[in-house]
């Protein structure tokens, strides 16, 4: 139950720790601030009510830094009724995996800002992603994104090298069995990441032939068809469905708290 303090925005932005944590402070800033100070401020204060908890990555673990990741706290979970987790300490190689997902889906919506008619319309974690598979798949995420002309929906696969060829074989093919049903699987689009392009070559032939369609990337710009990898494209054009006039980029990530009209609207509860 929500206390007097805590705004719509606050409700949002725990709910978006339930499904992604840790997010770090400046991740947080992108998806429901215009500025640093009002971010740290508002973080802060939510630390305070035992909402939030705080971790300070080392810097000997890989890719770690002086910037706060940030934890729902056992307190804020039970407010928000969110499902129960580990605390803080994840180990390494899982939180650098839940790292790199989230990292794939605010560069989407970095991207997204400055160009008009696109947006990450939804995000979806880990648990939440299966409502789409089942219990047979275990994507990373699931995303909506927005187009001028359409709307791309994906599963997320971040491979980063730590699996044996079989185990990401049987990955890929629990999509196949999981959407062999959807009579949209044509529009399916599941993205495997690979940190190089050594390993991508090596996981070609694991992937099952489409739809839905297994498209492999190194760099997040460009995605190859797999299995035989012959067919290229950049992300803009995967397989889309057509824009449906209800998903306004105005709610996408990243601008739903930038637009001026719902400041003014929620007034000092959404401050």
């Amino acid at each position: 139950m929500l206390t007097a303090s805590v705004t719509l925005r606050d409700r949002e932005l725990l709910d978006r720790l339930a499904q992604h944590e840790p997010l770090s402070t400046s991740e947080l800033c992108l998806l429901f601030f215009t500025g640093a100070r009002a971010c740290r401020g508002r973080l802060l204060k939510l630390e305070q009510q035992t909402l939030l908890a705080r971790v300070y990555p080392s810097r000997e673990w890989r890719g770690g830094a002086t910037e706060a990741l940030w934890f729902l706290s056992p307190h804020g979970r039970q407010m928000i009724g969110a499902s129960a987790r580990r605390p803080p300490g994840l180990s390494i190689p899982d939180l650098e995996h839940r790292r790199a997902a989230a990292g794939f889906f605010l560069d989407l919506v970095r991207g997204s800002l400055d160009t008009p008619g696109e947006g990450l319309y939804r995000w979806l974690g880990e648990q939440q992603a299966q409502h789409g598979t089942g219990p047979t798949a275990r994507p990373d995420g699931y995303g909506r994104y927005l187009l001028p002309d359409g709307e791309i929906t994906f599963y997320l696969e971040i491979d980063r090298g730590t699996e044996t060829t079989k185990r990401v074989k049987d990955k890929l093919a629990a999509y196949q069995m999981a959407l062999a049903a959807d009579r949209n699987r044509d529009r399916g689009n599941i993205l495997l990441v690979c940190e190089s392009r050594r390993r991508l070559a090596s996981l070609t032939r694991c992937a099952p032939t489409g739809p839905p369609w297994v498209w492999g990337t190194i760099d997040r710009e460009h995605y190859r068809l797999l299995p035989t990898g012959e067919q290229e494209r950049r992300f803009s054009e995967l397989p889309a469905w057509p824009r449906q006039p209800k998903h306004q980029t105005g709610d996408c990530l990243g601008r739903r708290w930038r637009q001026p009209i719902l400041r003014r609207h929620h007034g000092r509860r959404a401050a």
